[in-house]
């Protein structure tokens, strides 16, 4: 069997099985839910800007941390089952090699992020093109920065998602995965590794903001991808009495999101291939 049938019969697989799973239609369904809560009100209100470009700081932004959330621990509530159901051992025995095995789960990433990076995107720009008046708009109504952001929020995921992925094959139990990303996600991070070093290494606070959490959180504002936006966010802040901030470059959090995706995945398939399953 060649490559390109193997991807897509493992592809196919793993399809098959996250659409069986209630996790993944429970999750999913809250999150369209939410998203369709936050952007129905400013469409059946009119509200001014909610149209095509100008609805895209919307679309990109705060609630794009709840996707983090929502498809990173769906993925680690699939991935580990199947080791609590031993479907990956049975999968072994009925004919794949464990890397078949390991790259076709790791197609799971992809799988939830056209998902749910998805959704977030098609609703509030369906909700938004409606509202839009063709013969008011003079620029494109999907500007470069749109795509240069979606990149962002690609990455972001994937590299959250990653972390998630590792933990679910490294400790394989459903409720020790999902607390250990949690604890990692939230009070490591923020509450633990933060202050100490802010305390202690006041010279290299910096670096934690490549965290993975925190580094992925950099690339969610829709104002570092899109001169306008930023500009108009300056204008208002001096226009409130308040100071200008400074432009933003996301480049090496994008660079630092695709290292941790690449550690996370090249890591979980070492300890992978050493372990039995």
């Amino acid at each position: 069997m060649n490559g390109g049938r193997v991807f897509g019969v493992l592809l196919r697989n793993e399809w098959f099985k996250a659409r069986k799973r209630i996790a993944f239609w429970m999750a999913l369904g809250f999150f369209t839910f939410g998203t369709v809560g936050t952007h129905a009100y400013p469409f059946f209100q009119r509200s001014e800007g909610f149209n095509l470009p100008g609805a895209w700081g919307s679309v990109f932004g705060g609630d794009s941390g709840t996707l983090l959330i929502f498809s990173a621990l769906t993925l680690l509530l699939i991935a580990t089952t199947e080791f609590t159901w031993r479907t990956a051992r049975q999968n072994v025995i009925d004919g794949l090699s464990k890397s078949q095995w390991f790259w076709g789960k790791s197609l799971l990433l992809p799988i939830l992020g056209f998902a749910f990076i998805g959704v977030q995107i098609s609703i509030p720009a369906v909700l938004a093109l409606i509202r839009t008046d063709f013969g008011a708009v003079d620029g494109p109504l999907v500007p470069a920065s749109v795509f240069a952001a979606t990149g962002g929020l690609v990455l972001a995921f994937l590299s959250v998602a990653a972390l998630a992925f590792f933990l679910s094959l490294a400790i394989r139990k459903t409720g020790a995965a999902l607390g250990v990303w949690v604890l990692w996600v939230g009070p490591v991070e923020f509450g633990t590794i933060s202050p100490l070093v802010t305390r202690y290494l006041p010279d290299y606070a910096d670096w934690l903001d490549y965290m993975p959490w925190r580094n992925a959180l950099q690339l969610l504002d829709f104002r570092s991808y899109d001169a306008p936006t930023f500009e108009r966010f300056v204008a208002a802040a001096e226009a409130a009495g308040r100071s200008a901030p400074s432009a933003f470059d996301p480049t090496w959090h994008l660079v630092a999101a695709a290292a941790w995706t690449a550690l996370f995945i090249g890591t979980a398939f070492i300890w992978f291939r050493r372990r039995d399953l």
